[in-house]
């Protein structure tokens, strides 16, 4: 990864922690850096690259990920703190085990002072939390003639012998059709954090989020030629972690299909279209288990 955009820098650091990378998770600093409360159990103020790329290779050595397909932490949110720039706030929960021990549950936060596309400072604060806990529910947003173009993220999400989870949906619009797993963008919630709950709330399927596969509108008019839907659409590649599919949230079905049958279940011309291009992009980029 070649950025100094901030956001970017904090975003490609959790997943390089996620793949247990010290070295590319490590890069990620400066090597006069300063990190505080950084890995679990481990209240020292460290300074400077290579002590910090110790205390994770302890923390990677002592704790294995608890989360869907092994992952340590999943990011809820990545903001920018207004009253500094090169500032960034990121927002998560963690589970971590040791041996045969139950999972230690963790939610908390990150400050990142970045620099030069390197991070300067790290400071976590975290606390113990109860599974259930871990992931708060988020108020819903009025979807049906809404005063503004509203955000939507959606997956194109491949179990990891490729094929694509598909949804039948119960409510509007697309009601009783199948579609890609997908819906609201919630305030203050990063666009990957959002694909990946909408995944788990619709199918059950923890997925990790890879890349952004396409951007496109979606506007619907009622009989009267007035914007009754108006969706702004982020969907992105996404690899099922574990879980077993089940329908939920505004889903009837569920439904695991081979890219070749895809065809079958009567999408939309661009849906169809964003999963071959899905399928071109995972083929080419080696995301494949």
């Amino acid at each position: 990864m070649t950025t100094t955009d901030p956001m970017d820098v904090v975003r490609e650091f959790f997943r390089a922690v996620n793949r247990t990378d010290v070295p590319a998770a490590t890069a990620l600093y400066h090597h006069e850096c300063v990190g505080e409360h950084v890995v679990q159990d481990d209240e020292r103020v460290i300074e400077g690259r290579e002590a910090l790329a110790a205390a994770w290779a302890d923390e990677f050595t002592r704790f294995r990920g608890a989360l869907a397909g092994g992952d340590r932490i999943e990011v809820t949110r990545i903001a920018g703190i207004e009253t500094g720039w090169g500032w960034v706030r990121a927002e998560w929960v963690s589970a971590l085990a040791s041996g045969n021990a139950e999972p230690r549950f963790t939610a908390g936060y990150s400050h990142f002072w970045i620099e030069g596309g390197r991070i300067r400072r790290h400071r976590s604060i975290r606390r113990e939390v109860a599974p259930e806990a871990a992931r708060e529910p988020r108020p819903t947003s009025e979807r049906r003639y809404p005063t503004r173009p509203l955000v939507g993220v959606g997956a194109v999400a491949f179990t990891p012998d490729g094929r694509v989870v598909l949804v039948k949906r119960g409510g509007e619009p697309l009601a009783g059709q199948w579609s890609l797993p997908g819906g609201m963008l919630e305030l203050g919630e990063s666009l990957e954090a959002g694909a990946a709950r909408e995944l788990l709330e619709e199918t059950a399927l923890a997925a990790r989020v890879e890349q952004v596969v396409d951007v496109f509108d979606r506007i619907l008019l009622d009989d009267e030629g007035r914007v009754c839907y108006h969706f702004v659409l982020v969907d992105y590649l996404c690899e099922v972690r574990g879980g077993e599919a089940r329908a939920g949230s505004d889903v009837v079905d569920v439904a695991l299909v081979a890219p070749a049958d895809i065809g079958q279940y009567r999408l939309t011309e661009k849906a169809n279209d964003v999963i071959a291009r899905a399928v071109r992009v995972r083929g080419s980029s080696g995301c494949r288990e």
